[in-house]
């Protein structure tokens, strides 16, 4: 999944304005963990994002140093979670015939 960055990102000496995702694996998610708690509060359940989480699923993914992501604005953060969170939905529940 090509995520497009408002403002590149430094990796080596290469400025890249592209962060390519690759689909998590079973191993990944060992690893990682997920990106996400499922808390419960007075009002029910509810989904709290961790973003350093997120983080490393986009080094991982992506194939590039964490380092190279600490330079990230917040409207590409927010993008990666979107794309991240997006591999744990309903669509990547659903089984293939």
């Amino acid at each position: 999944m090509m995520i497009k960055l408002s403002k590149p990102i430094t990796i080596g000496d290469v400025e890249q304005l592209n962060l390519d995702l690759r689909l998590p694996t079973v191993e990944d998610v060992a690893d990682i963990g997920y990106p996400f708690l499922v808390v419960t509060t007075d009002n029910g359940t509810a989904i709290q994002l961790q973003p350093k989480v997120v983080l490393k699923y986009a080094a991982t993914l992506g194939g590039v140093p964490p380092s190279s992501l600490k330079g990230l604005s917040l409207g590409d953060l927010s993008k990666l979670q979107t794309a991240v969170m997006g591999f744990f939905g309903d669509e990547a529940e659903t089984p293939q015939t």
